[in-house]
């Protein structure tokens, strides 16, 4: 990878750049202590000594699972609100991202600063001491789901999960409208789910009790669902009408192929919508730049960079940011880190044992 997206090194220089600037806060402090104290400040001096400080380091590295035109959007964004600083990405899948943060941490090899993956892995990073509380001045605008009572956790959108159908296969009068509707005779053989759905099945659980959760995917599970790999993949496999309907496809990615013309449409579920696990931005245990971390994720969280996640489709986690389809007047479910983070093995092999197993396909027609 060149410019902007990268594999992710620190030189000799950079590291001890980074160690200075932490020593000029207090040789005994940790980066999570002397953020805190900044925070502590009055808003516009508060917002002086993050630049001051920020303008020694010079970069961000920040790492997340997100597509690359929508980085660029954010990146170009903040970069032109803070010129000083250069945003240096690694991107890759979130199971990518998630096995070499643990690896560098335990090397003791810290080279990200910001990382942004699903707050349903918060329990595995804590005890790994890789991440640190940053309680962003931002948090007060997001929704009760999209922050953690600890500090660690400060989202930046979540994905609803919605039917998306082709309209040339499905009329909307006839597409389900609820969770129920999917176990009808006219649906087996007819639905396709994405093979990661975890996140997808903890929503069940919750919102119907683990037994009852259980009872309903089994019976979905009898419907004879076709599995296929890759959310952004299986929506276009849709569109090009593989499959008359998609159970949990992803809200951004219904929109943006509609947007573009293709003959799909989109059901937002009852009695509830899935909300796959919010998308945190974790701040390193010990960043390279601490002051430019607290700048990126504050302008993250910001109308501005809410704004422009909003542009992209995304249901954003300001309470105060365009909601489209209207889902704050909906029932949402999103899985809870404090109750599924260490529980996300079992996840996977519940919706394997319950839905894979039970009759779908892995792989071509």
């Amino acid at each position: 990878m060149s410019g902007r997206f990268f594999l992710a090194t620190l030189t000799a220089l950079a590291f001890a750049a980074s160690i200075l600037s932490v020593t000029e806060e207090g040789a005994a402090k940790t980066a999570e202590e002397f953020l805190a104290e900044i925070n502590r400040l009055p808003e516009i001096e508060r917002q002086t000594r993050l630049e001051r400080e920020s303008r020694k380091e010079g970069n961000i590295v920040w790492y997340t699972g997100m597509n690359r035109s929508n980085v660029l959007d954010l990146t170009n964004a903040f970069e032109s609100v803070y010129p000083f600083l250069k945003v240096n990405v690694f991107n890759s899948s979130p199971g990518a991202l998630a096995n070499r943060v643990l690896t560098e941490n335990r090397a003791k090899a810290h080279l990200y600063d910001v990382l942004q993956l699903r707050s349903l892995l918060l329990n595995s990073l804590q005890k790994e001491q890789a991440i640190m509380r940053y309680y962003s001045p931002q948090r007060k605008f997001l929704r009760e789901a999209f922050y953690d009572k600890r500090g660690y956790v400060n989202s930046a959108f979540a994905t609803p999960m919605v039917f998306i159908f082709n309209k040339h296969l499905v009329s909307r009068e006839e597409a389900p409208k609820s969770m129920s509707d999917l176990l009808k005779p006219q649906w087996k053989g007819r639905l396709v789910m994405d093979a990661e759905a975890s996140d997808w099945l903890a929503a069940i659980l919750d919102f119907y009790g683990e037994d009852k959760g259980k009872e309903f995917a089994q019976k979905l599970g009898a419907q004879k669902i076709q599995i296929r790999k890759g959310v952004s993949l299986t929506t276009q496999l849709v569109a090009a009408g593989e499959f008359p309907l998609f159970v949990d496809g992803y809200l951004q990615e219904a929109t943006k192929l509609k947007m573009a013309g293709a003959p799909i449409d989109y059901i937002i579920p009852e009695p509830f919508v899935p909300l796959k696990a919010p998308a945190g931005l974790f701040v390193s245990a010990n960043p390279p730049h601490p002051h430019g971390a607290a700048l990126l994720v504050d302008f993250l969280l910001s109308k501005k960079g809410q704004d422009i996640m909003t542009s992209h489709g995304r249901w954003v986690g300001r309470i105060d940011a365009k909601d489209p389809d209207n889902l704050s007047d909906r029932r949402i479910v999103s899985p809870s880190a404090e109750k599924w983070g260490d529980r996300a093995k079992e996840l996977v092999e519940l919706f394997d044992q319950l839905i894979v197993e039970k009759g779908a396909r892995i792989g071509g027609k």
